[in-house]
């Protein structure tokens, strides 16, 4: 049985927390590292029964990073099932744009905005 794993890309003081959650820790301060981070974190996989699979089921990234993510490479990115790439507000609050982002996930996930 495979059990996938989950990153978090940030700052150090934001993410080093969730370490103790299980999450593996991706320092990045810049949104150009977070990008390429996102890209090394994706390419990992794994052998399963004879199938090379995704290492991770989630990337989580913090809000302040995952904004400046091109369209281009956010699609690049996304282009397959796993992993899912989840921006998380920062200590500072959220800005709405994770929330935004869920919820098209969500959509294009199941055909409907459930989240409004």
């Amino acid at each position: 049985m495979n059990q996938y794993k989950m990153a978090i890309i940030g700052p150090r003081e934001a993410i080093l927390g969730f370490k103790a959650l299980g999450l593996e820790p991706v320092y990045a301060t810049e949104p150009k590292e977070a990008v390429e981070h996102l890209y090394s974190l994706r390419r990992e996989k794994v052998d399963v029964e004879g199938e090379s699979i995704s290492k991770y089921a989630i990337l989580f990234i913090m809000e302040e990073l995952a904004r400046d993510v091109t369209a281009e490479d956010y699609k690049k990115l996304s282009s397959e099932p796993l992993p899912a790439i989840i921006p998380l507000p920062g200590h500072l609050g959220t800005t709405g744009y994770g929330l935004q982002k869920l919820k098209a996930i969500v959509e294009k996930a199941v055909g409907m905005d459930i989240l409004s």
